[in-house]
């Protein structure tokens, strides 16, 4: 199967990072309250650029991935060819129990929780039973994911950013703007399991 496209359904309801720890880091006192709302509006962008580098989730938020057919059968099957379909998602740590549901569909129709099991760690799906899926059919997977609290890697590394935005508020800057030296790749580097940073 291949992805053909990934939405977020519903958005974070809390940043991994608060106003109150962003303010501090930007030296704000707390009732400096003139530039909260961009502060906050910071700390959601910097949340996206690194979700969006790293492939990971880092505040709870439910996701939409659509698939269709590749070549062959379209099914990853493993080192060996053979065996459990298995399907990777493209955004994890994959949140299950409780209230974080885990969603597959085939063209509309529900395809049966007992007929695949889901790995949240690695972030796959394996099916037992592989659905069926047509030339022109779509899979689509809608679930949740994210941490409970971030990494000091990526704390350090959201609030370098934020610091930046609020710094740099226009699109052009008239000085001279230059990345300090492992700074910001570094801590996303440091966090990377699969290499993309």
């Amino acid at each position: 199967m291949r992805l053909r496209s990934l939405a977020v359904i519903t958005q974070p309801v809390v940043e991994p990072v608060s106003l109150a720890a962003a303010k501090a880091h930007l030296s704000l006192l707390p009732e400096q309250e003139d530039d909260d709302a961009m502060v906050v509006a910071f700390v959601a962008a910097a949340r996206r650029l690194i979700e969006k580098r790293l492939g990971v989730a880092l505040a709870p938020q439910q996701l939409r991935a659509r698939y269709d057919q590749a070549d062959g059968d379209g099914w990853n099957r493993g080192p060996s060819g053979t065996g459990a379909a298995i399907l990777p998602l493209p955004v994890v740590p994959v949140l299950t129990g409780g209230s974080y549901a885990l969603a597959v569909d085939v063209d509309g129709t529900a395809v049966s929780s007992s007929t695949y099991t889901v790995d949240a760690d690695a972030g796959f799906v394996r099916f037992l039973t592989t659905p069926s899926v047509s030339n022109t059919g779509t899979l689509t997977v809608t679930y949740w994911a994210g941490q409970a609290a971030i990494s000091p890697q990526l704390r350090a590394a959201l609030l370098l950013y934020v610091g930046h935005l609020y710094a740099r508020r226009e699109a052009v800057s008239d000085g001279r703007a230059y990345e300090v030296p492992m700074a910001f790749e570094t801590l996303l580097a440091s966090e990377s399991v699969s290499g993309r940073y």
